[in-house]
């Protein structure tokens, strides 16, 4: 009854005053007994005879001369103490089958009375209990040894006390005894016909407990969960047995199992078991012993035995037996560290599939077959990861080890990881255009899958700078099978890197549509200026600090203008360059422009007659042929404007070209397929005399001629990106070093280097000893210092 139902029963009782009046307790209380009795008993109670008794609980509390709250409270106490004797001889007389199931039912009958009890002394708990209970904090040290916190309690929790002492205490033993019994009965298959008997018993033992009978939120609390500020009862009476009797059964029950079946299905036989005791301790205990069955069924069937299934783990992994693999990882799961040995099994198993995948590389289309050959374990395991491992945190993390290991390894002939560069090349192949006919998502996902190794590759920087060189031959050659991939790829480095890591590439990407509007921005120049010249000009202009470019013999660096070193740009091209130059320069002062000819090309220039020309155009043969070509080439090739014959040392000479590079570039036009000049000679003569091949056809009139491949370029390139790279690092980690000392002002060396890994990391990783020589540097150059300190730094303002 709430507080809603005091107020109803103050307005409708007969004499509604409130005021204190004398009160006859012997005869009051005689009358007020069998009421309490009916109650206690769930017996049927009007609600206009329930409103009396309420008022004359009330009426007891607030007589006068002197309140009667402390009579009424020994006389309730002796009331509810007599009720429970009569139950108790009651139950004494059940025979021992019939126990539980008659203690069930008396239980429910006085628990649910004891509510309605509490209710019906609801201002007695105000008026007697809460007083004496809640004592002032100042001055309880002076009486708390006379007053015990157990001498008065909310008639509910007293008669709960009473109902624990009296009945329950006496027959304790009997409960308990048969309650194990039957659960011991249901773990060999004879479950119980009534379960909720079972479960009622047994947290009969957590309610009897119960301390607190208040309502809340004006709500019933029979209604509500019950709140248990005390499982002490609980858990020595029963909890503890049962756990007890639980170890004992489970790990004689496991013995027996592991001597009767293999392994696998022995750990089949244990996930079942575990799932009938998880669901059998939902039908019968409290929540807070579940957790505890759990952990001890664990310990007995799993902990106990993980020895033997860490033996067969290997061979499980070996023959990726994914039912009994996943079958294991939800046994040792749950155990601390339970996952280790499973862990480092299939990390190596990973490791040993992956070093074989590289290992069988062919010489043709390398970067290809690895980035295929890596995918493919990735796949593999990425799966296994994710169907038998579910996911775990401690699987990503093997199969990342396994896999950055893999990427990662070395040559067998030694020598830096081939991976940045192998997977820079397979970028580009599927960047450039090359006709594979690929479809869209097919590139997409390719791209997608590149990344996938990306991440896994250490030295992060020197994927960069192949990759930087790669992107830039294809801009400039107009090589990208689209500008919206080359974008797509540059945001998935940066999702991948940060922007530090592609803000360089970005700036590549920008430069060739800059280099588009410069370009038109000339073209309405000239025709605004009327200014002809011979031949159509499209000039990239390139930031020198983001390009992978740097100027070569044969390159005309300027200004305003200036001279031509070692090459000579052939006359036709020299009247754009000097407009472009003079146009250039009035939109963008200061401004030094440096001439790459060695990466330019001729496209759709005419030249009449003999004129050999550029995409370029011949129109001294039978057919009018058009070739793409170098600058180089070309200029080679104007050197028989008006001869068909000419030596070897009056090329070098006209075009400004010597040894290698002329050579090269001469055998390009001389030995491609359809040679457009032939030689009388070795062409490294310097009087070696070089003819128009008059007599030169070809199926197609639109063709390129490849350009000149210097003698070990792949190797040279390699060195040169290693070099590049290693100077790189050195200012990368000083400028690390600096930064962190500045913040900190002082550190240890072992914290100064745990802290430079952490910020390297997304480029490369570098080693202790990196670290420390760079540092040694930093000292030689004033900028940080040794203090007196074993091992400690110290940053220089």
């Amino acid at each position: 009854m709430g507080q809603l139902l005091f107020l109803e029963t103050m307005s409708q009782v007969d004499s509604p005053s409130l005021c204190p009046k004398n009160i006859n307790f012997p005869q009051l209380w005689s009358e007020l007994k069998p009421d309490v009795l009916k109650v206690i008993s769930l017996e049927p109670i009007s609600h206009k005879h329930w409103q009396y008794m309420f008022s004359d609980v009330y009426s007891i509390c607030i007589a006068i001369p002197e309140s009667l709250s402390d009579p009424l409270y020994r006389a309730v106490r002796a009331c509810i103490d007599e009720h429970v004797q009569r139950l108790y001889k009651v139950i004494s007389n059940v025979p021992r089958e019939n126990l539980l199931k008659e203690y069930y039912n008396m239980w429910n009958t006085f628990y649910a009375g004891s509510l309605y009890l509490n209710d019906l002394f609801r201002y007695l708990n105000k008026q007697h209990v809460s007083n004496k209970l809640n004592v002032d904090a100042e001055n309880l040290h002076q009486y708390s040894m006379f007053l015990p916190a157990n001498d008065v309690k909310e008639i509910g929790c007293l008669a709960l006390e009473i109902w624990k002492e009296r009945l329950v205490t006496p027959i304790l033993n009997s409960l308990v005894e048969l309650l194990l019994k039957i659960i011991y009965d249901d773990r060999l298959g004879n479950p119980p016909e009534c379960k909720n008997v079972i479960s009622g018993v047994i947290h009969s033992f957590v309610q009897i407990e119960r301390n607190d009978f208040s309502a809340q939120d004006g709500k019933r609390e029979q209604t509500r969960m019950v709140r248990e500020n005390s499982m002490e009862f609980y858990q020595k009476e029963f909890e503890t047995m049962f756990l007890s009797a639980t170890e004992t059964f489970y790990a004689a029950l496991a013995q027996k199992l592991l001597s009767e079946m293999t392994c696998s299905e022995y750990m089949e036989q244990v996930l079942h078991l575990l799932e009938q005791e998880e669901y059998r301790s939902q039908c019968y205990v409290h929540g807070t012993t579940m957790k505890k069955v759990a952990e001890l069924c664990q310990k007995v069937m799993v902990d106990a035995h993980k020895d033997k299934l860490h033996a067969v783990c290997h061979d499980l992994i070996t023959n990726e037996d994914k039912k009994d693999l996943h079958n294991m990882y939800r046994l040792l799961k749950p155990l601390p560290s339970g996952l280790s040995v499973m862990v480092k099994e299939f990390e190596e198993y990973v490791k040993k599939r992956g070093h074989e995948a590289i290992a069988c590389l062919q010489y043709d289309n390398i970067p290809q077959q690895f980035v295929d050959n890596i995918l493919t374990v990735y796949e593999k395991f990425n799966e296994m990861k994710t169907v038998v491992f579910m996911d775990d945190g401690e699987f990503v993390s093997g199969l990342d080890k396994a896999l950055q290991t893999v990427v990662n390894a070395r040559d067998p002939n030694g020598g830096v990881p081939k991976a940045s560069e192998r997977l820079s090349r397979y970028t580009d192949f599927l960047l450039r255009r090359t006709g594979k006919g690929l479809t869209d998502p097919e590139l997409e996902k390719r791209l997608s899958n590149a990344i996938i190794i990306f991440k896994y590759i250490e030295d992060k920087d020197m994927f960069q700078k192949y990759y930087s060189k790669m992107l830039a031959n294809r801009l400039i050659g107009g090589l990208s099978i689209s500008m919206d991939y080359e974008e797509s790829m540059i945001n998935k480095l940066k999702q991948a890197c940060g922007y530090e890591f592609t803000s360089k590439l970005s700036r590549m990407y920008t430069d060739v549509g800059l280099s588009q509007e410069l370009s038109e921005s000339f073209a309405k120049h000239l025709t605004e200026e009327k200014i002809a010249i011979p031949v159509q000009m499209t000039p990239m202009i390139l930031q020198a600090g983001s390009w992978p470019l740097s100027p070569v013999s044969g390159n005309r660096a300027t200004s305003t203008g200036g001279s031509f070193v070692a090459f000579n740009l052939p006359r036709v091209l020299q009247p754009c360059i000097q407009e472009f130059e003079k146009f250039y320069v009035q939109k963008h002062t200061g401004r030094k422009l440096t001439w790459l000819y060695n990466m330019s090309h001729g496209k759709n220039i005419n030249i009449q007659e003999l004129y050999i020309c550029g995409d370029i155009r011949l129109n001294y043969l039978d057919k009018s042929y058009t070739i793409t070509m170098s600058i180089h080439q070309m200029a080679i090739l104007f050197c028989f404007e008006d001869k068909d014959t000419v030596m070897m040392n009056e090329i070098a000479e006209a075009v400004g070209l010597t040894g290698e590079l002329l050579v090269k570039t001469m055998k390009t036009i001389t030995e491609y397929q359809v040679p457009l000049l032939t030689s009388e000679g070795d062409i490294n003569a310097a009087n070696c005399p070089v003819s128009l091949n008059l007599s030169m056809t070809n199926k197609r009139l639109k063709f390129r001629l490849p350009g000149p491949q210097m003698s070990k370029a792949t190797e040279k390139e390699t060195e040169a990106v290693a070099n590049t790279v290693a100077q790189d690092r050195k200012y990368y980690m000083e400028c690390a070093i600096v930064r962190i000392m500045k913040t900190r002002k002082v550190m240890k060396h072992n914290a100064l280097v745990t802290e430079v890994m952490e910020q390297t990391k997304s480029r490369f990783l570098p080693d202790v000893q990196f670290i420390k020589k760079n540092s040694e540097d930093l000292i030689e150059k004033l900028y940080i210092q040794r203090t007196d300190q074993n091992d400690e730094y110290q940053f220089l303002a």
